[in-house]
C-alpha cells in the first residue's frame, strides 16, 4: 500500500473499504517517528511509575504501592510487547537501574517526585495522584495520534489501568 492505495485481486487499485482499522502491527515505517519517540516516552513514564511506587511502598509501607507497582510493571511488559512488534529499540532504556532514566526530564521529575513522597504517607499518596493525572494526559495525547491502530489500543488498556489507579489512590486519601 503506498498513498492510501492498495492493489487489489486481479490488479485493480482503489482507496480501499474496511472498517477504518489499521491492523498494520509491523515495523517502524507503520507509525511516525512522533509516534515511536511517544512510545519511548510513555514507555519510561511508566518505568518512572512502577520505581516511584516501589521506593514509595519500602518507605511508607502502603499495600497499595506495592499493588500498583506491580500493576505499572504490566503497563511496562504491554509497551515492550508493542515495541517489539514495532521493531524498535528499547535496549537503552532497559540497561536503567530502578529510579533512573534515558530521558533527563524524566529522571528530574523522578528525583522531584520521590523527594515530595518521602515527606509523609499523605505526600506519598498525593505524588500517586499527580503521576497518575499526569499519565492519563500523556496517554491520551499519544493515543490521540495513533487512533485506530493497535498502538493505540495498547495505550486505552493502559488508561482503563490508569483510571483505576487514580480512583485507588484518591481513595486512599479520602480514608
Amino acid at each position: 500500500m503506498k498513498n492510501g492505495m492498495f492493489t487489489g485481486p486481479g490488479g485493480n487499485r482503489g482507496a480501499g473499504s474496511g472498517d477504518g482499522i489499521n491492523n498494520n502491527n509491523g515495523g517502524p515505517d507503520a507509525y511516525t517517528d512522533e509516534d515511536i519517540a511517544n512510545l519511548l516516552y510513555m514507555l519510561e513514564e511508566e518505568k518512572l511509575a512502577g520505581d516511584i511506587y516501589e521506593a514509595l511502598y519500602d518507605q511508607t509501607g502502603l499495600q497499595i504501592f506495592a499493588n500498583i507497582a506491580e500493576s505499572e510493571d504490566s503497563h511496562v511488559a504491554a509497551l515492550l510487547a508493542q515495541a517489539d512488534v514495532m521493531d524498535i529499540d528499547v535496549s537503552a532504556i532497559l540497561a536503567e537501574p530502578a529510579g533512573s532514566f534515558v530521558n533527563p526530564d524524566l529522571q528530574a521529575l523522578y528525583d522531584t517526585l520521590l523527594a515530595q513522597g518521602s515527606e509523609s504517607a499523605t505526600a506519598a499518596l498525593e505524588v500517586g495522584v499527580l503521576i497518575e493525572e499526569t499519565d492519563i494526559v500523556d496517554l491520551q495525547e499519544a493515543a490521540s495520534s495513533v487512533e485506530g491502530t493497535a498502538l493505540a489500543a495498547v495505550y486505552d488498556n493502559l488508561l482503563d489501568g490508569s483510571a483505576n489507579h487514580l480512583d485507588a489512590f484518591e481513595a486512599w486519601l479520602g480514608a
